[in-house]
C-alpha cells in the first residue's frame, strides 16, 4: 500500500467512525459525538438603553419631584455626556412653563417672608410645626391680595424652605 492509499484509508477510517459513533448501539441508546463548536453566546442581562428610555426616567423623576442626577443609572448610563444633557435639556424644555412659574412664584414667597419680622417668622414655623400648614394657608388667604397667588402652596413652600 502506497502512501496516498494509505492516506485515504486512514481518511476514510475517520470517517466511518465518527459516522458510527451518532448511530445506536444494541442497547438502543444513542451516543454523542463531542463537537468542537463555539459555545452559545451569552446574552448581557442589562438591556440596551436608548435616549428616549433616559427621558422617561427623568420625566417619571420629574413628575414624582424626584429630580436628580441620573447620568449613572441603567437607562442613561449608556449615553454620552453630550446625549444626557440633550436629554435633560428636552425634559425641562417640556416644563419650561411650569419652572418659570414656580420661580416667580417663589419670589413673591421670599419676598413675604422677607417683610415679616424674625419673632413673627418663629411663630409661623412654629403653629405648622404643630398645627400643619392649613392654618396659615387661612391667615395668608386672608392678608394675601393677589388673587392668584395659592396661597396653600404658599403656606407648604415657606414650611419646607424656611422652618
Amino acid at each position: 500500500m502506497n502512501a496516498r492509499t494509505a492516506a485515504l484509508s486512514i481518511t476514510a477510517l475517520a470517517a466511518i467512525s465518527l459516522l458510527m459513533t451518532g448511530c445506536s448501539d444494541s442497547s438502543g441508546s444513542a451516543t454523542s459525538a463531542p463537537t468542537s463548536a463555539a459555545p452559545a453566546p451569552t446574552f448581557s442581562e442589562t438591556p440596551a438603553y436608548t435616549a428616549e428610555d433616559c427621558k422617561d426616567l427623568l420625566e417619571k423623576n420629574y413628575t414624582e419631584d424626584n429630580v436628580h442626577d441620573a447620568s449613572d443609572e441603567a437607562q442613561c448610563l449608556s449615553l454620552s455626556n453630550d446625549e444626557y444633557v440633550a436629554a435633560v435639556g428636552d425634559v425641562l424644555a417640556d416644563h419650561k412653563d411650569d419652572i418659570l412659574t414656580s420661580a416667580a412664584n417663589e419670589v413673591v414667597y421670599d419676598a413675604a417672608w422677607d417683610s415679616v419680622d424674625p419673632d413673627t417668622q418663629q411663630l409661623i414655623c412654629d403653629t405648622m410645626s404643630e398645627e400643619g400648614t392649613e392654618p396659615v394657608a387661612g391667615l395668608l388667604d386672608i392678608t394675601v391680595e393677589d388673587p392668584t397667588v395659592d396661597t396653600s402652596e404658599m403656606a407648604q413652600y415657606l414650611f419646607d424652605t424656611k422652618c
